[in-house]
């Protein structure tokens, strides 16, 4: 179990500094593309097969595997007790991180996601360069999330299956739902949503009861910087589910105020994620819950129902391979959509032949 947790620990930290690479590099393309091409719309509408909220409905639900696996775990063990604040000291620098995406999906046209931007801006070399970067960033953060969801269900109900089975399961359920049109994966998301935040919601009330206020309580053994660096996991998650879905925005309609409605959407899940850290660590303190493999099924294995109904751990974490399923598809459809624009490929429905 410790080295499964030691080789996580070093694959997330892998994962973030390729995804703030691939970020900065997306950025410079774009820049040095806006100084040798102008902008102008482009002329007819394509068939719009999602809108805004349904795009946010799959972010939120695509990032609920890596929250649960990261938070408040890896804030726990940088900040202690006060890694509760995490979520809300990640609030600046995703509102910074928001407001270079939207600039950047300004020079969109009708039926162009942001990959269609990077390639008509820094041309047609380094924009293939750039995206084939990209996809392979994407391609290796899909596995990543087939290991951690198998690793996730055998601690929490199958300890003494192996991750192969449920690899291979999820690696069809998510190539086959990449194989249709993109639309089903925000329109499903929007079913999943709700269902998974009542059941995050009704968690964390249950185990208030348990809470100690002297495990949150005081905050002043952490440092500024120790925060910030815990809040790191939170820019990490919430950066990438909304990069990967910028980049199949070109079945979105064009819609303005976009970074006010993605504001308000992260102030509110930072406020929600550090209840839940809140509530976690409050539960077993910053020392325990930095040892948890999965503190949040840990939380949900001691919530007793009517004081009769126990263990419900199970349930819960079968519902949690629906998050599973949606950002594992995603990084799919993303990678298809990307291998389609480097090498002038383009059905009608997305899938996989590039791959």
């Amino acid at each position: 179990a410790a080295e499964n947790t030691s080789s996580v620990g070093i694959a997330a930290h892998i994962n973030f500094s390729l995804f703030i690479i691939i970020y900065s590099f997306t950025g410079a393309v774009c820049a040095v593309g806006l100084t040798q091409s102008s902008y102008r719309k482009g002329v007819g509408s394509p068939l719009k097969s999602y809108d805004r909220r349904q795009l946010m409905a799959m972010c939120f639900v695509a990032s609920l595997a890596p929250v649960t696996r990261l938070l408040p775990k890896a804030t726990a063990q940088v900040a202690g007790s006060a890694s509760w604040l995490a979520p809300l000291c990640a609030l600046p620098l995703l509102l910074l991180f928001l407001l270079v995406l939207t600039q950047l999906m300004k020079m969109r046209r009708e039926g162009e996601g942001l990959g269609e931007v990077i390639m008509r801006c820094a041309g047609r070399r380094a924009g293939s360069v750039g995206l084939g970067l990209i996809a392979a960033f994407l391609l290796f953060s899909g596995g990543f999330i087939l290991r951690t969801g198998a690793h996730r269900l055998i601690s929490t109900i199958y300890p003494s299956a192996g991750p192969w089975f449920f690899m291979a399961t999820m690696l069809l359920m998510g190539t086959l739902a990449a194989l249709g049109p993109v639309k089903a994966l925000p329109r499903a998301a929007r079913v999943f949503a709700p269902v998974l935040l009542a059941v995050m919601l009704l968690t964390l009330f249950m185990s208030l009861d348990s809470v100690d206020i002297k495990n949150i309580l005081p905050i002043t053994k952490s440092s500024p910087g120790e925060l910030f660096l815990s809040s790191l996991a939170v820019v990490e998650i919430y950066g990438g589910v909304l990069y990967s879905a910028a980049l199949i925005e070109d079945r979105a309609p064009l819609q303005g105020r976009r970074f006010a409605s993605h504001a308000g959407w992260l102030a509110l899940i930072c406020v929600l994620l550090t209840f839940f850290c809140a509530v976690i660590i409050g539960c077993y303190g910053a020392q325990l819950v930095a040892r948890f493999s999965h503190p949040f099924f840990s939380t949900v294995r001691d919530v007793t129902l009517m004081k009769t109904v126990e263990r419900i751990e199970a349930l819960v974490a079968a519902l949690w391979v629906l998050s599973d399923f949606v950002i594992f598809s995603l990084l799919l459809c993303c990678a298809a959509h990307i291998l389609r624009l480097i090498f002038g490929f383009k059905p009608e429905k997305t899938d996989l032949r590039m791959l």
